[in-house]
């Protein structure tokens, strides 16, 4: 009786490290949203901070006017590209998590034809094994029998 080899062991194992780079590929992605959400919030965290500080004040120094314009006018800026690079960084891990889904799907279609492999292997192992336990029984029957 043959042990079990299945021919595409080597490719199997290939596809789950390629689907593990893709999975890590993935969480760098997904750190990268995740980074980028903190700093819009950050950004609406310190603009709100700002503006109840002024509320706060009884009067407003020209002065002070003049740098909350200007700050409102960076911050305004600033935010419109955190949410530009949110919306890029979103559509990478999209497209990354259409890649992980691909390799995910390639080891488990080679996982399953392994379990196919197997199961008819075991199946074609115990029909051997019946076969010789059979002739062994034919035979030893014969030998009791012929002797009689």
């Amino acid at each position: 009786m043959q042990r079990f080899q299945f021919r595409l062991e080597r490719v199997l194992g290939w596809r789950r490290k390629k689907c593990q780079m893709e999975e890590t590929r993935l969480a760098v992605c997904l750190g990268l949203v995740h980074a980028a959400e903190r700093q819009i919030e950050h950004l609406r965290a310190e603009r709100t901070s700002i503006d109840q500080e002024l509320l706060k004040r009884s009067a407003i120094a020209a002065a002070d006017f003049l740098n909350l314009s200007r700050y409102r006018l960076r911050a305004g800026k600033e935010a419109i590209e955190l949410d530009k690079e949110l919306q890029q960084r979103e559509m990478s891990a999209a497209d990354q998590l259409g890649r992980v889904q691909r390799a995910q799907q390639g080891v488990k279609l080679l996982e399953k034809m392994r379990e196919r492999r197997l199961e008819e292997h075991t199946i074609g192992a115990g029909r051997e094994l019946e076969q010789v336990a059979a002739e062994a029984y034919i035979a030893r029957w014969s030998q009791t029998h012929s002797t009689h």
